[in-house]
């Protein structure tokens, strides 16, 4: 097993083009693919072990028009599923060997466009950083959306998703047939986070609905029987959960802890990866120090005993959930609070590599000692 006390900087994947949404490990390889703001979503093939120059991107997947919320690929590697706010599901091909790359892709597009913008104060426009990708048309794409879609998970068998929209509605789906299997309506709200655990008997959903300075301002996180589509817990009034705003939900891969992580909708070191037990909806424990002015994603390790989280104080921060201890940290080698924070996160399959997207338009991997 690796050793997750002694995380090691492999890359800077550079991208640039805008803030970097989802991140996903592409099955067992050493594949990464990242969306963004913009709807764009590229892959990258990592080598098998860290250092050397950053990889350049390999392939553009092209169709989406809007943010990419999620990614998510199945367990062979062989298909990606995105989600995004242009009211779509998609899902890629991934081939084992890429077609011949003849696209051209500028990696500091952002960075030329700024220095453009302030060239009259002087500024430097820099050379093009590009490369060459292959351009990737979806395979299928789902439609029964008709709102942003925030929210995806596809379960760890690859078997079913859940997606939930802006509208409120969430979505059960058989995934290799791309038919809807269950659907309901949260009371108030947008969906915001969900999560499926391993035997998709119940779903963790979490509602949000914002409205600055306003007493109409809602958030609730409750846990949902899957097959019913009724509501077989409420968390909202733990004190742990009341009035804020959960933004990541993930169960362990044996179902029997599921991480919630407040978002930042408060000050301080507000953003505390949070463990429930989802058979009884009781509170195990939280995780300390919380995330400065909240977090941003979470990720449950392969090993079951350990979680990610990032957040907006540009860290990632990895937990043993058996204590709620702090294992280790890594930091962003730039940025700071409110500038370029860690948006996403993903573990490889092996559990020795993390991956974090940022607001600087890059991918950061880490790796761990095996």
């Amino acid at each position: 097993m690796p050793d997750l006390t002694k995380p090691a900087s492999a890359w800077n994947l550079v991208w640039d083009a805008d803030w970097v949404t989802a991140v996903a490990w592409l099955g067992a390889s050493r594949r990464v693919a990242a969306g963004n703001n913009l709807g764009e979503i590229v892959i990258w093939e990592l080598p098998d072990k860290p250092g050397g120059a950053a990889p350049k991107p390999v392939a553009q997947l092209d169709a989406h028009t809007n943010v990419i919320s999620r990614l998510a690929c199945t367990p062979d590697g062989k298909t990606l599923i995105s989600s995004s706010y242009d009211h779509t599901i998609r899902y890629w091909d991934i081939p084992a060997t890429f077609p011949e790359a003849t696209v051209p892709l500028v990696l500091n597009a952002r960075a030329i466009e700024d220095a453009t913008r302030r060239k009259a104060n002087g500024a430097r426009v820099p050379p093009a950083l590009e490369t060459k990708v292959c351009v990737l048309k979806p395979a299928r794409t789902l439609t029964q959306h008709k709102e942003w879609v925030i929210s995806m998970e596809l379960s760890r068998d690859g078997k079913a998703l859940i997606t939930g929209d802006d509208a409120g509605r969430v979505l059960i789906w058989d995934a290799s047939a791309g038919t809807v299997s269950k659907e309901w309506k949260v009371p108030k709200g947008w969906v915001y986070a969900v999560g499926l655990s391993p035997d998709k008997k119940q779903a963790c959903v979490t509602e949000r609905y914002t409205l600055v300075f306003d007493s109409g301002r809602h958030a609730a996180v409750k846990l949902w029987d899957a097959s019913a589509g009724t509501v077989s817990r409420d968390l909202s009034n733990e004190k742990e959960f009341k009035g804020h705003h959960i933004i990541s939900a993930s169960y362990s891969p044996d179902g029997k802890t599921l991480a919630l992580l407040r978002g930042g909708e408060s000050g301080g070191n507000s953003g505390k990866p949070t463990l429930v037990d989802p058979a009884t909806g009781k509170v195990l424990r939280e995780c300390a120090p919380g995330h400065l002015d909240g977090g941003t994603d979470l990720a449950s390790h392969p090993d079951g005993k350990h979680i990610a989280s990032t957040g907006r104080d540009t860290t990632a921060r990895i937990w043993d959930t058996a204590t709620g201890k702090l294992v280790s940290e890594v930091n962003k080698p730039r940025g700071g609070q409110f500038k370029d924070w860690f948006s996403c996160a993903a573990w490889s399959a092996d559990g020795a590599w993390i991956a974090c997207g940022d607001q600087a338009g890059a991918v950061q991997v880490w790796s761990f000692p095996v």
